[in-house]
């Protein structure tokens, strides 16, 4: 019998967000192929790991995530002392980084372990997420790699054409896990009652919950809006929902341990991005075939409901793509007519509800877990 090889994903955390989703469901099902270290930077784990999976946490238990500058600079010079030893002690044969920070540090680790390989994964859209320091260490560290991944087409031309990024890249979208059967569709035939919307993403400016809010103000309609995550923001947005008399209508939701089961309890779900990587929760709805309403902002959601053909989307309107509807960032008049659209039109978004469900499928975790297989297979020529 041959014996797995030892791979590490290296991530900040097992929290509630897109990459932590990611991460945590690659984690259970890469440990059917190989030994599986999970190296974090904080002491954070909300989400459930396979019994087999090895955890080290690079911060001691009392210390958990701080958003001070100081903080982050501690923890990342510690992280970048502690994890080479890590690969070494635990003999490493590829070492899987996710995000920029655990991906530069994976690039020194490279740096002083030549023979180690190492992959990299970036999540963001860098030229709208990355300052003028995070640009250089793109550009200096991200090289240094043996191999790059992301979870679009469009990050890895920016990281080309912007940060001059060498190394070879791939493509591999988000995993989740779907269902066999299709959960029932929740019907809208009662006017008198609201029609139900959701929004799911942390609670800081590029999720941009801001311009919902302001939509929903703009809608003449029964209708009422749950928005689920925590985040720097949360009293700035209570408070525009206060000021825009929309405290009966507007509900601060929290975190979730079954948001699946949440969104399932609505009639659509709307992302208002400024940017993103992937964006998990677009994926959710669609195995679970709830419609959805999206940005057009790069990237993910031009992929993921119109299998990336572009569009060209007019002020004030919105655009019936292949899976879903499109609409400008920051446009809450298009938003607005978009929600209201669904609203009327129930065999719209029944259709909607049908294709996304199928569609979903591609994204099972058994199938993007042997696409990331095949890429850390070739650096263990493994046949």
């Amino acid at each position: 019998m041959i014996s797995k090889k030892n791979i590490s994903l290296f991530v900040a955390s097992i929290s509630y967000g897109g990459t932590e989703r990611v991460v945590a469901r690659l984690c259970n099902e890469l440990i059917k192929y190989y030994n599986v270290t999970l190296v974090l930077m904080y002491n954070n784990i909300d989400l459930p790991i396979h019994k087999e999976v090895k955890i080290i946490c690079l911060s001691t238990k009392q210390e958990h995530y701080d958003n001070s500058s100081l903080f982050k600079l501690k923890t990342f010079l510690i992280s970048t002392y502690k994890y080479p030893k890590i690969v070494k002690q635990h003999k490493i044969d590829v070492s899987i980084s996710f995000l920029i920070k655990q991906n530069t540090i994976n690039g020194i680790t490279k740096m002083f372990q030549p023979k180690l390989k190492t992959i990299i994964s970036e999540r963001c859209f860098p030229s709208k997420t990355y300052g003028k320091f995070g640009e250089q260490l793109v550009r200096y560290f991200y090289n240094k790699n043996t191999n790059l991944f992301s979870n679009s087409v469009h990050i890895n031309h920016d990281l080309q054409n912007n940060f001059n990024v060498k190394i070879p890249k791939h493509v591999v979208y988000n995993p989740i896990y779907t269902r066999k059967e299709k959960p029932d569709f929740l019907e809208y035939n009662n006017a008198k009652q609201p029609f139900k919307i959701v929004a799911v993403g942390r609670l800081n400016p590029v999720k941009n919950q801001k311009s919902l809010i302001k939509s929903i103000a703009l809608i003449n309609e029964t209708v009422s809006l749950n928005i689920y995550g925590i985040g720097s923001l949360e009293k700035e947005l209570k408070a525009l929902a206060t000021t825009l008399n929309l405290n009966k209508i507007v509900t601060f939701k929290g975190n979730s341990d079954t948001i699946d089961h949440e969104i399932l309890k609505h009639h659509c779900l709307v992302l208002t991005s400024l940017s993103e990587g992937f964006p998990n929760v677009i994926l959710e709805a669609m195995s679970l075939g709830v419609p959805v309403i999206a940005t057009n902002c790069k990237s993910g959601p031009l992929e993921l409901l119109n299998d990336n053909k572009k569009v060209q989307i007019e002020e004030g309107e919105f655009y019936r793509a292949k899976y879903g509807l499109l609409v400008n960032v920051d446009d809450e008049k298009a938003l607005a007519k978009a929600i209201t659209y669904y609203k009327n039109n129930e065999e719209v978004r029944k259709k909607y509800s049908d294709l996304s469900f199928i569609k979903a499928k591609q994204f099972d975790i058994t199938v993007i877990g042997k696409q990331l297989k095949k890429i850390i297979d070739t650096h263990l020529c493994v046949e």
